[in-house]
């Protein structure tokens, strides 16, 4: 008798499956990305009536592989009635396994494809770094709220570090933190992907971790200053630069069109360039 997860259903764009066992869905790709999927997602949304786990692989074989972090991971991944998995428009197959946490759970699963307004917030920003790095560089304002920013993000990063330092070695969630910087990572991606439901649930406790440290990062901030010397700003401009190059890759979907808007980008600001130079030449 052959188990009914072990039969692999082929997912079809737009086409919805409704289900009440364990079942292993997979999507082959057969279409060649087009310049008007600039901004186009495509994801598989997973949604059920009760707790489930699901899990994403790229190939029908690792769908039953066995490894030590495969094992990890699913109990990392998070038990949602309602979530998403991003599906690459260069990948040539995705596969997912759906596991009922309790029986006769009905879950749907349906493959889409829609235009991405994140993809084009990253892009403009990405736009906005590279020609305005030069200001936002100079800028007290961009400095103080840069620095709160990167304070906020990093005291997660350390809070977990720390966690996983004074852990007792044979405790169980010290497995869970072992894997250090990976799993903060991990976590950072878990908390904005639930950021809503955070904020409704426990807002007073969010906003007193933000009101403390958000202080001190301002402090530490106000305590060094912004930036005065000339090659610490033309670094920190570089530097904003490159990461709005990046962000303007990452932006578009279609690698072809993303590598010639950057050339274009870089062509564009470092114009005026072989102009002088032509025109020193010239005289």
């Amino acid at each position: 008798c052959t188990d009914a997860r072990d039969l692999v259903i082929p997912l079809q764009e737009g086409r919805m499956y409704n289900h009440t066992t364990p079942h292993h869905f997979c999507y082959t790709n057969t279409r060649i990305p087009q310049w008007h999927d600039v901004w186009t997602r495509m994801q598989i949304r997973v949604n059920s009536s009760r707790m489930i786990r699901v899990t994403q692989v790229d190939s029908e074989e690792e769908l039953e592989k066995f490894t030590v972090w495969s094992v990890v991971y699913s109990f990392l991944k998070e038990k949602l009635n309602d979530t998403s998995f991003d599906v690459d428009l260069y990948s040539n197959k995705t596969c997912l396994k759906v596991e009922l946490l309790e029986p006769h759970t009905e879950y749907s699963v349906v493959l889409f494809r829609r235009f991405d307004p994140k993809l084009f917030l990253v892009f403009f920003l990405g736009l906005l770094l590279f020609f305005c790095g030069d200001m936002l560089s100079r800028s007290q304002l961009f400095y103080y709220s840069a620095g709160i920013s990167f304070g906020l993000l990093a005291s997660l990063l350390i809070l977990v570090y720390v966690m996983s330092k004074v852990m007792p070695k044979r405790s169980p969630v010290y497995l869970v933190l072992v894997g250090g910087w990976s799993f903060s990572l991990y976590l950072l991606q878990l908390i904005f992907k639930n950021l809503q439901e955070i904020c409704k649930s426990y807002w007073r406790y969010l906003l007193g971790y933000m009101l403390l440290v958000g202080f001190l990062s301002f402090g530490v901030c106000y305590r060094y200053g912004p930036l005065e010397n000339e090659r610490s700003i033309t670094l920190l401009s570089w530097a904003l630069q490159l990461l709005g190059l990046l962000l303007m890759y990452l932006g578009i979907q279609i690698h072809a069109i993303a590598l010639a808007v950057v050339v274009a980008a870089v062509c564009t600001k470092n114009l005026d360039y072989p102009l002088h130079w032509a025109f020193a030449a010239y005289r």
